[in-house]
């Protein structure tokens, strides 16, 4: 499987193999992972997450959600081994947020997964289901690349969360579900 470069700027690398997963039933997954709608605090104001999650792995924290410590389903470590053998991140990824989005309607807006608990050096995702665009841009130039995610296709963002941001947009014209498994290094944060 062949590695194709999305951006490059000094250490900071985006990559997708795609369909490094391609033989992953995206039913299985949908019907294996606890799905939940969250409500967030943004703004000030209160409203539901526009798409669904789970979590597993160390107690995390990110917006006004907080998820409690889970361990990894055996289906999930063996997904985690093996990303661990495609990406060899600089350290065991322990901890995966899943994204179900529904239909074209369900979406991420730009962000950064920045908080101090993640270690930013590797995110890795693979994405199930519909295939849907993933954005980044730059934060200084606003440069944006445009990726299509398609059914198996594995992206490691490296080093990314200091001057880039990445979204999901909206896409109506598609009305077949995504399902997205986001794999991270949470560390450990002493209490304050």
């Amino acid at each position: 499987m062949e590695r194709q470069l999305i951006l490059e700027d000094g250490e900071t690398r985006c990559w997708v193999i795609k369909a490094a997963f391609a033989h992953l039933d995206f039913e299985e997954w949908y019907e294996s992972i606890p799905w939940q709608q969250n409500p967030i605090r943004m703004f000030g104001k209160e409203f539901l997450e526009p798409r669904l999650t789970a979590w597993m792995g160390p107690t995390y924290r990110y917006a006004s959600i907080q998820w409690a410590a889970q361990p990894l389903s055996d289906t999930v470590k063996q997904l985690q081994e093996e990303i661990h053998r495609q990406v060899q991140p600089p350290e065991p990824l322990n901890a995966c947020l899943f994204n179900l989005y529904r239909n074209g309607s369900d979406s991420m807006g730009w962000h950064r997964d920045n908080e101090p608990e993640i270690d930013s050096r590797c995110i890795v995702s693979v994405s199930l289901g519909a295939s849907r665009d993933f954005l980044i841009r730059d934060r200084k130039t606003l440069e944006k690349w445009n990726i299509r995610l398609d059914h198996g296709d594995l992206l490691v963002m490296e080093n990314l969360q200091t001057n880039y941001e990445h979204a999901l947009p909206k896409r109506l014209r598609s009305d077949a579900p995504r399902l997205n498994m986001t794999f991270r290094r949470i560390l450990s944060i002493p209490a304050n």
